[in-house]
């Protein structure tokens, strides 16, 4: 993954977790789709039904290793800035356990064995030992987390991020699994500026268009 890829992943990740759930139904209601400023493949949904769903598209790679390893490679970069020699992958080992697939960074500078990335098979195809691309969506974690991957024949990937939110006048509180933050917001027409409860901006949003 690039560095900015990275750095944007990181920062909605970050943003989306925190203490103490709340499904209150919002006072201000938020029915429009958002761009992250700069980042045309990360989507905000926010719905009348109080509900988020944060997504960022990328593309995958189903491989394998010098040894036989079924890999999978990710690029969560925003590709319709990058040429195909720029796009920058995460590579990941895969192995089955039980009804599950273990995924482990395919790279000597990190470890991650103690800690690794656990898929669970939702619907459509159960593809990614395949080989090939194939359409299908998995769980990441507990079957009571909130992201999920979305595989797509075409060689797509969507890291989607399932929330609640409840808005009352200049503030914001989202929602998931791991509990809710409280932030600061700002919405005009066009835009919504999510800022951590110094006044800070986190998050530049922009309306897209029907």
């Amino acid at each position: 993954m690039s560095r900015t890829a990275g750095i944007l992943l990181t920062a909605v990740w970050l943003l989306l977790s925190g203490c103490g759930i709340n499904h209150t139904v919002s006072k201000v209601i938020f029915d429009d789709i958002y761009r992250l400023k700069d980042a045309d493949n990360i989507e905000f949904a926010f719905s009348k039904d109080s509900m988020l769903v944060v997504s960022q598209k990328g593309i995958y790679e189903l491989a394998e290793s010098s040894t036989g390893e079924p890999l999978l490679r990710i690029c969560l970069a925003d590709i319709s800035r990058e040429l195909p020699e720029d796009y920058d992958f995460t590579e990941y080992r895969m192995k089955k356990q039980q009804k599950q697939i273990i995924l482990t960074l395919a790279t000597d500078a990190f470890e991650l064995d103690a800690n690794p990335m656990v898929l669970s098979y939702l619907e459509g195809e159960d593809g990614l030992l395949s080989g090939s691309a194939f359409e299908g969506v998995y769980q990441i974690g507990a079957d009571t987390d909130s992201y999920q991957y979305l595989f797509e024949e075409d060689g797509s990937v969507v890291l989607q991020i399932r929330q609640r939110y409840y808005a009352d006048e200049g503030r914001i509180t989202l929602s998931d699994h791991g509990g809710s933050t409280d932030y600061l917001y700002e919405a005009e027409e066009d835009t919504l500026v999510i800022q951590n409860l110094k006044g800070e901006p986190i998050l530049n949003l922009e309306r897209m268009e029907e």
